[in-house]
Parts: C-alpha cells; sequence; structure tokens
C-alpha cells in the first residue's frame, strides 16, 4: 500500500467517526445541569441524598443522565455567594439548596438562574417569596412549614408528659417562622410555661442548656433552625444527662437521642421538590410555580430514651406512633 493510499484510508476513517463523536457529544451536552450548594461539606446531607434520589425515580440520574455540580461552604455563609455565581458561570440549568438563607443569597446574586429550596423557614416572611400561590423572580422550593405545627407539637409533649407545667425552648433568632407566637397561645391553654432560650452560635449550646436547667424546664422543646438541627447529638447528650425530655420538630432529632419528634415527612417533601425540578427542566418557570407546604406528617418516638429518663409512654401516644425507636 503506497502513501497516498494510506492517507487516503485514515482520511476515511476520521471522517467517519467524527459525526459520531459530535454526535455524542451532543447528546451529553443535551443532560440537564443541576447545581447544588450545601451549608456543611461532603458527603451529601441527607436532605440531598433524599432529593437525588426523587429525581433517580423521574429518569434523571448521573452521571447517564444528569449532571450535578456540588459546592459546600464548609460552615461559612460567607461563601454562599461565591459559590453560587461558580455555578451560574458553569451553565447550570437550575440550583438546589436547603435553607432560606442560601435561597436569599441566590435571589440577589443569581436573579436569572432558577432555584428550587427546600427549608424550615416561612418564606414569605422570610422575604423570600411573594406569595405561596405564586412566589415570583427565581425561586420556588418547599416548606416544612404548616399552619399550628409548632402548637401540635406541645399538645403531643404535654400528653407525654401530662404533669410538666415549665417548658423551655431553645430557639434561633435569626430563624424566621412563627414559632413562639403560636406556642404561646397554646401553652396557656395548656397550663404551661414557656422560656424562651437563644442560641446564635454552636459555642452558645452547652450555655443555653445551662440556662434552661436554672430555670427548672421539665421538658426541652427544640424549634427548627439549620443551627440547632447540626448540633442534634450534642443538645440531645447534655440533656438527656440532666433528665430532661427533648421534643423536636424532625425525626433525626429523635434519632439522635430526642424522646420525641414531630413533623414533616421529608422525603415526600423533597419527592415534591424533585417534582418541581422536573418542571422547570421541562420549562416551566420557578416563580410562577407555587410554593409547597407540608401536608404529611409524622410522629416519632425514642423508646430507648424514654426508659432511660423513666418515662411511661402512654397508649395513646404510641398507637399513634409512625416511627418507635427500640
Amino acid at each position: 500500500m503506497n502513501t497516498r493510499r494510506k492517507f487516503v484510508i485514515a482520511l476515511g476513517a476520521s471522517a467517519l467517526t467524527a459525526p459520531f463523536a459530535s454526535f455524542a457529544q451532543q447528546q451529553a451536552a443535551k443532560f440537564p445541569r443541576i447545581g447544588i450548594v450545601e451549608f456543611g461539606g461532603p458527603p451529601d446531607s441527607q436532605f440531598v441524598s433524599d432529593y437525588i434520589n426523587a429525581l433517580r425515580l423521574l429518569g434523571y440520574a448521573e452521571p447517564s443522565s444528569l449532571q450535578v455540580e456540588r459546592r459546600y461552604a464548609q460552615g461559612k455563609a460567607e461563601r454562599f455567594a461565591d459559590l453560587l455565581q461558580d455555578l451560574a458561570n458553569k451553565r447550570v440549568d437550575l440550583v438546589f439548596v436547603v435553607g432560606n438563607d442560601i435561597a436569599n443569597v441566590a435571589k440577589r446574586v443569581t436573579p436569572t438562574l432558577p432555584v428550587v429550596t427546600a427549608g424550615s423557614e416561612d418564606p414569605v416572611m422570610s422575604g423570600l417569596i411573594e406569595s405561596f400561590r405564586r412566589p415570583g423572580g427565581n425561586i420556588t422550593g418547599v416548606t416544612y412549614l404548616s399552619p399550628q405545627l409548632a402548637a401540635k407539637r406541645l399538645e403531643l409533649l404535654k400528653e407525654m408528659l401530662p404533669g410538666i407545667s415549665r417548658v423551655a425552648m431553645l430557639w434561633d433568632p435569626t430563624h424566621v417562622d412563627t414559632y413562639y407566637g403560636e406556642m404561646e397561645s397554646v401553652a396557656r391553654l395548656l397550663g404551661v410555661r414557656l422560656q424562651l432560650v437563644e442560641v446564635r452560635s454552636a459555642e452558645e449550646i452547652d450555655g443555653a442548656l445551662v440556662t434552661v436547667q436554672k430555670g427548672r424546664a421539665e421538658a426541652l422543646f427544640v424549634a427548627p433552625s439549620r443551627l440547632i438541627n447540626l448540633q442534634a447529638k450534642r443538645v440531645n447528650q447534655i440533656a438527656v444527662s440532666a433528665r430532661l425530655p427533648v421534643m423536636a420538630a424532625y425525626a433525626n432529632f429523635t434519632e439522635a437521642g430526642g424522646l420525641m419528634s414531630y413533623g414533616a415527612v421529608t422525603v415526600e417533601m423533597l419527592r415534591r421538590a424533585a417534582a418541581q425540578t422536573d418542571k422547570i427542566l421541562k420549562g416551566a418557570k420557578a416563580g410562577e410555580l407555587p410554593y409547597e407546604q407540608a401536608a404529611t406528617f409524622e410522629l416519632v418516638i425514642n423508646v430507648k430514651t424514654a426508659n432511660a429518663l423513666g418515662i411511661k409512654i402512654p397508649n395513646s401516644i404510641l398507637v399513634r406512633a409512625d416511627k418507635v425507636i427500640e
């Protein structure tokens, strides 16, 4: 075979393979690209894992049909803006975040990038959205809040511990919600005195729980917030050693040693966030999709903690429990 013939064959092979390579690149480019910003560090939080799993059920599975760009703030809120801008520069199709604090930064820094968020703050009170029916701007999502939810938790706590008259509430004032106001009114009806104890940093947790004990609280209600949630194990350890039963908003707090929790089923909420994501990827505008509220709730009881505290769980509570931790 002469040199000229070799060149022609090589050129022919290149001409044949080039369209296939180009086609493959075009197909890969069509995969949705989602950016995720987390407050902490890797690995993914349970919220994000549940969201990714929910997307998989809708046909978006990485890496075959979905690309995910993950960014971690490593506990530094001041990094939110740079991480979000980086994702915008990489031209992701949308961003998913957990927490209204990150979502509010996204609203300001990347106003044209669709954002789906999941959080426990009131999105209207915090200024994130205009209304639940029509959020506006580039934001939609789900909130674990529901009217009278805090009051229901206090009622369940009183049913669990009928004799209590003093309940402390561990609360992060930077977390925008209506919990304290809702609890105040029902507390009067139940004959319970509330002691509000603020924490603004992880370093204040120990001192706050000392304040709770000095106030002679008979139980501790933990208002939901990112700060307190990240300290679940520590809060429960101190509370149990002080023989203080803990009522929380989410199952993870009870799984970490709290006595009981009542709140939204987070897996279900993240399925709904994934469904919103699917709609946006198919052309819907984030700000025109209704911002959803919790509708399905679960009561979780930790029998092991109850035994350690010498608490006999009423049958009326046990029969209604969705999950019992032995």
